[in-house]
């Protein structure tokens, strides 16, 4: 554990090379005390499947600590999927018409009790509140004793995404696996691509850098044959194009909100204006919400189905009101159970 002044030094680093406004998690037993300082109502654990992953890499002595670090990463991200879910539980506050802004609720995943943690452990959904906190936790437990590092949680004030620090000596670093704004990391590794959410604040020896090159030496930025259907197909067939990259996709184990978000951005950079909706499943034995969206071209009206991963025409007008579900954000909901 690393002495305050540590943590100190690392907040200004992310007042000064980050825009927002962010505050530090810290486990329930530091005495720090500032007012970007929050403590987790929550004991950090590492949940079994990573655990195991840990024990196995404190006894190699043949890879050092930033490669033990991007295998957790590299296993999280191959092996858990984002829990979308939450999004459709945010809240649009409309308080102050200047200044409309959606609020997320505290108990999907931040503020949690038994029956969500023993829920948790029935599937691989988490959101970045439960991401950010047992990778912490999983790099606390890989770091020797005798380096000055310590990882931790950053978030920002608006309690809409959680991601982990990881400061010392050497350099400071921000690992974001699952930005929802982004094609995610978690979505990323699943088609074999780069890792695209470290961005490192501060690395005086290069070691962090150097693992991180390592890592992404033999993957693409993107898939090689999206690539080939966009200089085919771009501006000249449009929907053939959005089309087989569905296809393409589909030919990967990618979830829900993996296909939406790969999608969204393929549609988007075309110039086009989309509409978020979300589609109900019930699978399982549980009701949830996954993303879907609806844009208009060539004057015809497209869905990009999310949960069947199609892209096909539609009435919106005769689209299910039980399935697909505009605008929830309005909306108050009750407890999710996990």
């Amino acid at each position: 554990m690393m002495k305050d002044e540590y943590i100190i030094k690392f907040y200004d680093e992310i007042c000064n090379k980050l825009e927002g406004d962010y505050k530090i998690v810290l486990e329930p037993t530091r005495n720090l005390k500032e007012d970007w300082i929050e403590y987790d109502q929550v004991k950090w654990t590492v949940e079994e499947p990573i655990q195991k992953l840990v024990n196995k890499l404190l006894k190699d002595n043949t890879i050092n600590l930033e490669d033990k670090i991007l295998e957790v990463y590299k296993f999280i991200c191959l092996n858990y999927i984002y829990d979308v879910n939450v999004l459709y539980f945010f809240r649009k506050d409309t308080s102050d018409p200047n200044n409309v802004k959606h609020i997320a609720v505290d108990w999907y995943g931040r503020i949690v009790d038994n029956t969500w943690i023993e829920n948790r452990k029935k599937h691989n959904r988490r959101v970045c509140y439960e991401f950010a906190r047992f990778y912490a936790k999983a790099i606390n437990e890989l770091i020797d004793k005798k380096e000055n590092l310590e990882a931790l949680m950053v978030g920002d004030k608006e309690n809409l995404h959680y991601v982990v620090g990881l400061t010392g000596d050497e350099y400071s670093i921000i690992l974001d696996l699952d930005n929802f704004n982004n094609i995610k990391d978690l979505t990323r590794l699943k088609l074999g691509l780069t890792i695209n959410g470290i961005n490192i604040l501060r690395d005086d020896s290069g070691k962090f850098k150097k693992a991180l090159d390592k890592f992404n030496k033999d993957r693409l930025e993107d898939l090689t044959k999206v690539q080939e259907a966009k200089e085919k197909l771009e501006g000249k067939n449009n929907i053939k194009y959005f089309n087989t990259v569905v296809d393409i996709l589909n030919s990967y184990n990618l979830d829900s909100q993996g296909f939406f978000e790969y999608m969204r951005a393929i549609i988007e950079n075309e110039g086009i204006e989309i509409e978020k909706i979300w589609k109900q499943e019930n699978g399982d034995g549980e009701k949830r919400y996954s993303r879907c969206l609806i844009f208009d071209f060539a004057s015809k009206t497209y869905l990009l189905d999310s949960v069947d991963k199609v892209l096909k025409t539609i009435d919106k007008e005769k689209l299910d009101k039980k399935i697909f579900i505009f605008n929830p954000e309005e909306n108050e909901y009750p407890y999710y159970g996990g």
